[in-house]
C-alpha cells in the first residue's frame, strides 16, 4: 500500500529533495509527466532519487502527446493501491481531468497559485471552483496561496506547507560574507522573461550606476544587453551545482516580477544572508520577507519605490542581513514535511 501517490509535471531538484526527505518517513510514489531540457535520465539522475518514481514521457513536457499520457496516468492510478493521491497542480491535462476518476476523499491538491496572480471571478475562476470540488484536501504553500483557496470558496481540508520544496544547499564559510563592504553588490537570478519586469530593474541601475549582476537565460537577454550599461554584468545559465557561487560574491537581492506564485530564489539568496527586495507580487512574502524581517517589498510599476526600497534596505542592511543568517530552514524544511504526513493522517 503506498500511502501517498503523487503526480507532478516533471522532475524539478527542490522537489526531489523534498520526497527524498519525505520517503524517510512514509513509503510514496512519485510519477512525473515528462521532461525539461535541464533534465537527463542518467546514473547520477537515478542516484539523487531515494524514492520509488516513474516518468510517463522520457521527452520534454510540451512535446508528449497529451492523450496518451492521461490514458497512461489513469491507468496506472487504477493499479496502484494508495490511500491519498497528491496531483502537482491542474495546469496540465492530466492533472485537471484526472481529479475527476478518482475518490475526493482521496485527492489532495499541492497549491502554489498566490492571491496576486489569480482571478477571483469570472469563467476561469468558476472553472477552478469546479476543478477544486473534486478535492478533500489542499496544500496552500503559504499564506497567499491559503487565502487565494480561501476566495474560491474551497471547502476542503486546507494544510499550509510553508515552502514548494527544498532547495539545493551547499556549505559555504560564513567568513566568505562577514563584513559588508562599501559598494554593496545586486544580483538577479532567474529567467529573462516579460513577467519578470527587468526593463525596470536595467532603466533604474542604468541611471544610479550601481552594480547588478543578472544570471539567468531567455528571450529578452539580447534586448537587455543592448540597453544595459556597464554597471550591469550578464551571466547565462548557470548549473543549479554552481549558482551558490554568484550569491556568495553578491551582497542584495532583487526580484522585481510582475507576477510570481512563490519565489524560490528568494529563499536561496537568504540562505546565502542576502537581504532580498522583492515586488509585491512575489508569493513567498509573508513567509520569506515579512515575517522574519529579511528584506523589503516594493511596488513593481513603480521606479520610485525600488529607489526607496534599496536606499531603506542599504541603510538597514546589517540588520536585514542578520535576520538571514538567523533564519532556519531546518524548522521550514521540517514544516513542509509534517504538512506531507498530515494528510495521510486525514
Amino acid at each position: 500500500m503506498i500511502e501517498l501517490l503523487i503526480i507532478n509535471n516533471v522532475p524539478s531538484f527542490y522537489k526531489i529533495n523534498l520526497y527524498n526527505e519525505l520517503s524517510k518517513r512514509i513509503n510514496i510514489h512519485v510519477v512525473f509527466l515528462a521532461l525539461t531540457d535541464q533534465v537527463v535520465i542518467s546514473n547520477q539522475f537515478r542516484n539523487e532519487i531515494n524514492f520509488s518514481f516513474e516518468i510517463i514521457s522520457d521527452i520534454q513536457i510540451e512535446k508528449r502527446n497529451k492523450i496518451v499520457s492521461l490514458i497512461k496516468v489513469f491507468a496506472l492510478s487504477r493499479k496502484i493501491k494508495y490511500k491519498k493521491i497528491i496531483f502537482g497542480g491542474y495546469d496540465n491535462l492530466e492533472t485537471f481531468f484526472l481529479p475527476f476518476f478518482q475518490s475526493k476523499k482521496k485527492n489532495c491538491l499541492q497549491f502554489e497559485s498566490s492571491i496576486f496572480e489569480s482571478k477571483t471571478v469570472g469563467i476561469i475562476a468558476w472553472i477552478k471552483r469546479v476543478v477544486l470540488s473534486r478535492y478533500s484536501i489542499a496544500l496552500p504553500a503559504g499564506d497567499n496561496q491559503f487565502e487565494l483557496l480561501k476566495e474560491l470558496k474551497f471547502s476542503g481540508a486546507l494544510i499550509k506547507t510553508y515552502g514548494v520544496g527544498i532547495f539545493n544547499r551547499f556549505n559555504f564559510d560564513k567568513i566568505e560574507k562577514s563584513n559588508r563592504i562599501v559598494d554593496l553588490k545586486y544580483l538577479y537570478v532567474g529567467r529573462l522573461i516579460n513577467k519578470k519586469n527587468l526593463f525596470l530593474l536595467v532603466n533604474t541601475f542604468n541611471e544610479n550606476e550601481k552594480p547588478l549582476e543578472i544570471v539567468g537565460s531567455g528571450y529578452l537577454l539580447i534586448e537587455l544587453k543592448s540597453i544595459a550599461n556597464s554597471n550591469i554584468v550578464f551571466t547565462e545559465f548557470v548549473e543549479n551545482n554552481q549558482i551558490y557561487k554568484y550569491y556568495l560574491r553578491n551582497d542584495i537581492f532583487i526580484l522585481p516580477s510582475i507576477a510570481e506564485p512563490w519565489g524560490l530564489v528568494i529563499e536561496e539568496a537568504i540562505y546565502y544572508h542576502l537581504p532580498v527586495i522583492i515586488s509585491n507580487a512575489v508569493g513567498c512574502q509573508a513567509e520569506m520577507v515579512v515575517k522574519p524581517n529579511s528584506g523589503v517589498i516594493f511596488n513593481p510599476n513603480s521606479k520610485e519605490s525600488l529607489i526607496n526600497a534599496m536606499s531603506y534596505l542599504e541603510s538597514n542592511f546589517d540588520k536585514l542581513r542578520s535576520n538571514c543568517i538567523n533564519f532556519d530552514f531546518k524548522i521550514r524544511d521540517e514544516m513542509q514535511i509534517n504538512a506531507y504526513l498530515e494528510v495521510g493522517k486525514l
